[in-house]
């Protein structure tokens, strides 16, 4: 089996404390799953520049290490300057970097989003957004799929990933599905029937990606949402790999 997980947080933010167990574990228990590759995500909210590229470069060193496993996202704070944003963006790529991280920091309707949905542009580079739709326990910032959906309509040369399709639901898929610059990953929560199925359908296949969100939830419970959908083996090979793979331009690495 060939996959590729979107949506992997790894846990090294200071390049003076380096957690190997957690980083070893990562890579682990994802081969164990069948995974080939994997889109390392950090955070960098609420930090300094300075911080921020700390953050950037633990990415950085664990591509170098593996860049035959390893991909980054990069994380850029849409509370820093639109100057530093396109200073970081630009090294980060030049370094390898095949994506940019979006959190909770700032609404996606915030015109402050404005600058890095630029840069992600000119680099021709994806942005993969947080988005949940919540009744209760909201962050203050949280996006959900209409934010996504608006942000865009606003960046229309901008391409995005909407994080966490269990997450959002069938809303949020409605809220994207005629938005051909956005795509979904199959990640949040725990399992929801025929979500896989319900995405396929008003997306496209081509426009589902696999992502498990580890380590907060476990790589084969993720992945057995794609493997068990109702789909054809061709949408499901285009969900697990080949859809990201064109998507990072990874042509040249497919396993």
């Amino acid at each position: 089996m060939n996959a590729i997980d979107i949506h992997v947080h790894h846990p090294w933010t200071d390049p003076q404390e380096r957690p190997d167990y957690e980083i070893g574990r990562t890579k682990a228990l994802a081969r164990q799953s069948g995974i080939d590759m994997v889109l390392l995500l950090t955070g960098g909210g609420g930090v300094s520049p300075e911080e921020l590229r700390h953050r950037n470069d633990c990415t950085l060193r664990l591509i170098e290490e593996d860049a035959a496993f390893f991909l980054g996202a990069m994380y850029l704070s849409p509370n820093h300057d639109p100057a530093f944003i396109r200073e970081e963006a630009s090294r980060c790529a030049e370094a390898g970097m095949v994506a940019v991280k979006q959190g909770t920091e700032l609404n996606a309707r915030d015109e402050r989003i404005g600058p890095i949905a630029e840069a992600a542009a000119d680099l021709d580079i994806p942005i993969l957004f947080h988005a949940w739709h919540k009744t209760v326990e909201k962050f203050a910032e949280e996006s959900d799929g209409s934010d996504i959906a608006h942000l865009a309509r606003r960046h229309p040369g901008t391409r995005f990933i909407m994080a966490h399709l269990t997450g959002v639901g069938r809303r949020g898929v409605q809220d994207v599905e005629d938005l051909p610059n956005v795509w979904v990953d199959t990640c949040g929560g725990w399992y929801a029937a025929e979500m896989v199925e319900y995405a396929v359908r008003h997306m496209g296949a081509e426009r589902v990606l696999y992502g498990s969100d580890y380590p907060g939830r476990d790589y084969a419970a993720q992945i057995g949402r794609v493997l068990g959908a109702n789909v054809p083996e061709e949408d499901r090979q285009n969900i697990l790999w080949r859809n990201a793979a064109a998507l990072l331009k990874l042509d040249s690495q497919l396993p």
